[in-house]
């Protein structure tokens, strides 16, 4: 097929009070414009949620677009600021894994502006024509399974539409809070594992190991910590012949050494280990360690 015969199928979210109401007025006016848009009406534009929007390129979508009111008049005061984060921070995963962000944009408007509107899907129409089909045509759909919790469905179908594996942590951009990685700074750890007790999704857990390899290139690093325990650490640091490639097993009793193992499929962001750590030894990264996840998501 020819690209200039090609037309694209594009999915729009609307929110009701602007972008819908402006598609509305176009239909009313008798506006032409390219009839390959199928509409979703939300509430509002901060309504989208990320899965939204994969789960429509792993449908076959070959572009989407998420419509809002105009900066500043947002009917639910900060809905569409809140939606181009979640936007852009959709652009970021669909370029890690080979998509292509630019399949996926973020428009303003108010209810009047309908030649925008037919602006939007013309600009749309022409920008996805260019790009050719979605490579995403017979893309595994993912399943709803009962155990999973909505953000491991979420990184098991960006998984199942990856189509290269991603090099890097994807950013996140400033804003989206329910989205990042928690870092375990072990040079502060004092091994107490209120962390774990307080982390709601179970994404902590300690794991009965003597994590070496990591208090190595912490202490080895010149990482300082002010706590007994650290201050062992970095003795064990400063004898340490060879860097150690596993962790090492412990003896029953000796639970404040204990390694805390991350699971970043399970994290929310919820900010409670953070809250809750005496020693400041959890830390918000606003970057998604993608690479992680994708391994634990394809061992289940």
């Amino acid at each position: 097929m020819k690209t200039t015969e090609f037309a694209p199928k594009i999915l729009a979210f609307c929110c009701n009070y602007c972008a819908y109401a402006a598609a509305d007025l176009a239909g009313v006016s008798r506006m032409q414009y390219p009839p390959n848009v199928r509409i979703v009406r939300l509430p509002c534009s901060g309504k989208v949620d990320i899965t939204y929007l994969l789960r429509a390129f792993q449908a076959g979508v070959d572009g989407v677009f998420v419509a809002g009111c105009l900066k500043g008049g947002c009917h639910f005061v900060e809905g569409n600021l809140r939606a181009e984060k979640r936007v852009q921070l959709a652009k970021n995963m669909l370029d890690a894994i080979g998509v292509g962000g630019e399949r996926l944009e973020m428009f303003f408007l108010s209810s009047a502006m309908a030649p925008r509107f037919v602006g939007i899907v013309s600009e749309m129409t022409e920008r996805i024509r260019k790009l050719g089909p979605t490579p995403l045509a017979n893309a595994r759909k993912t399943e709803k399974l009962k155990d999973l919790t909505k953000r491991e469905f979420l990184y098991h179908m960006l998984s199942d539409i990856s189509l290269i594996e991603p090099k890097a942590p994807i950013p996140v951009p400033e804003g989206v809070d329910e989205f990042g990685r928690v870092e375990h700074r072990v040079a502060r750890c004092i091994g107490c594992r209120r962390c774990e007790e307080a982390c709601p999704e179970k994404a902590l857990k300690s794991s009965g190991e003597f994590d070496l390899p990591a208090i190595l290139e912490a202490f080895q690093s010149k990482e300082k910590g002010s706590t007994k325990i650290a201050r062992s650490y970095e003795s064990i640091a400063k004898l340490a012949l060879r860097k150690q490639v596993r962790s090492i097993p412990l003896p029953t009793g000796l639970d404040e050494f204990s390694r805390i193992r991350y699971m970043p499929e399970r994290c929310v962001i919820c900010d409670k280990c953070v809250d809750i750590c005496p020693e400041k030894a959890m830390e918000v990264v606003k970057e998604i360690d993608i690479q992680t996840i994708f391994k634990a998501v394809r061992a289940r």
